[in-house]
Formats: structure tokens, sequence, C-alpha cells
């Protein structure tokens, strides 16, 4: 079983996405990396190419987050998840500055709906926040109570400051809310190390480096945690379109993840941090 933890998905909350509108740059960062070309899927913005891109990879789950300050699309991505069901896991993106309007999305999308967690981008949205700002706690208090999974945006190239992407700020909220779970999506990068020590001290913290486990430099402290330290805690993901998912599958068989990582890697870590069941995902 192999679940993608980050795709953004061809549907309509990605058509006019910078990743999708500017493949051409895309496919240049991408040659760096794997020396591959985007995928067909992505070029022809096509959800059934993907489908069939996925299962030619081995990919079972898809893991998709909307991209709040893109527009709001959570609709959209709940009907894509309960038009595939079996293929697709949403990630509801939410407008942290309005608390109320928060809790009601979650509400309607996870709570009661068919989402399975909430995406927040503190280093992306239109006003950049500090993940442990105190006017978020009580949304991760919320989150923490509901049992709804929270995943970061959090490390890469994408930030107008470094300082949004300084471990401590997700140490701060592991330490506060220990029965939250946190994922970040780009793994902390470049704060390679740090992250691995919070994940390892904070058991509420997983990492998914995506593009930044394929070489990239600090790689190979995620492959060190996730051979030993961290092999429960490090996930598989492809940050589709950015890498074809056969590629990204590859890229991660072969980087040096020993063989009884793998199965945690590329899937068991994911479905425990989705709540998944493994052998209802694996059948499917």
């Amino acid at each position: 079983m192999i679940i993608d933890f980050r795709v953004r998905a061809p549907f309509r909350g990605y058509e006019n996405n910078f990743l999708f509108t500017h493949l051409d740059r895309v496919e240049q960062d991408t040659l760096t990396r794997v020396d591959s070309k985007v995928s067909p899927s992505a070029k022809n913005f096509s959800l059934p190419a993907l489908l069939e891109e996925a299962a030619a990879a081995g990919v079972t789950r898809m893991v998709v987050p909307v991209r709040r300050n893109h527009g709001n699309f959570n609709r959209e991505l709940a009907e894509l998840v309960e038009e595939y069901p079996d293929r697709f896991v949403g990630l509801a993106g939410i407008n942290i500055a309005n608390l109320e309007e928060a809790r009601e999305e979650i509400g309607r999308y996870v709570l009661e709906g068919p989402l399975s967690g909430i995406v927040l981008e503190p280093g992306q949205d239109a006003t950049p926040w500090f993940a442990n700002a105190p006017w978020a706690l009580p949304l991760y208090a919320f989150c923490e109570e509901a049992g709804v999974p929270v995943v970061f945006t959090f490390g890469g190239i994408m930030t107008k400051s470094l300082r949004y992407y300084d471990p401590l700020l997700i140490d701060d909220i592991a330490a506060a809310f220990p029965r939250l779970k946190i994922a970040l999506c780009h793994g902390g990068w470049p704060h390679v190390t740090a992250c691995c020590q919070i994940a390892l001290n904070r058991g509420n913290v997983w990492l998914a480096p995506d593009i930044y486990m394929v070489r990239s430099p600090g790689m190979a402290d995620y492959i060190m945690a996730a051979n030993h330290l961290l092999r429960e805690r490090i996930i598989f993901a492809s940050a589709y379109p950015i890498l074809p998912l056969d590629k990204a599958v590859e890229a991660y068989r072969t980087c040096g993840l020993s063989e009884a990582s793998l199965p945690y890697v590329m899937g068991k870590n994911a479905a425990a941090f989705l709540g998944l069941e493994m052998g209802d995902a694996a059948a499917r």
C-alpha cells in the first residue's frame, strides 16, 4: 500500500494554481531533481489521467489539500472525495483568521463531512503568520478535542521569510497540545535536524519531506531518521505535479530507505496519521 500524502489534484480547486498554469517553470525545477518531465496528467489537467498514473505507480490513496489563500474550494474537494472515496483523502483549507468560521467549516467538511483533516499554510497565506500565534491556539485546542489532524505546509522555498518556518513554532504547539496530530508537509526543510528532533521528542509530530527527500540538502538526515529513530514518523509524498507519481515512488524506493522502513514511510505512517484502517486501505 502506498499513500501519497501531498497531491495537488487536477480538479476545480487547482485549475488556476501556479503549479498548473506555469508548468514550464515546474518542469525546469523538476529536472534538477529526478531528470523527468512533468506527467501528461498535469500537462492536460486531467483527473482520469492522474488516476491511471496513480494505478501504474502503485499509489493506493492520494491526499489532496485545499490551498485556502487561492480560494475556498472545500465544497469541491468534498465532492471529489465523495466521488472517489477509495482514491482520494481530502484536507480542508481553513480561514485561520476567523475562529467561528474555522470551527463551522471543520464541522461541516471534516466532523460531519468526507474530509479527514485540515491544512494550514502560515508562511504562504496572503498575510503570513506565526504558527504559535496566541490567537491561533483556540483552533488547535478545538482540533485536539475533536480529534482532527492538522497538516501544516511548513518548510520549503515559497515563503516571504524563513522565520515563518522556525521549528520552535511547531515545538510550542506540539508541547501545548500533546493529543493533536501534526504533520509538516515539506518536512520543515531546511531545518531538517531540528524538525527530526521535535518529531522524536513530541510523539504527535510527523514529517512529510516530499520533494526535499529527493536530491536536496539535508535529505540524508530524513533517510537516517526514517531508517532508525523516526521509522514510524516519516511520510512519503510526491508534491505532484512537481514530481510525477512514478518518479516520486522510484526516488523514495532508491534513496537509501531500508526494507524494514519502506512499508512505514510509503503507507503505514500516513494511515496512522489519518486514522485509516490498513486492511481497508490496502484492499481498496
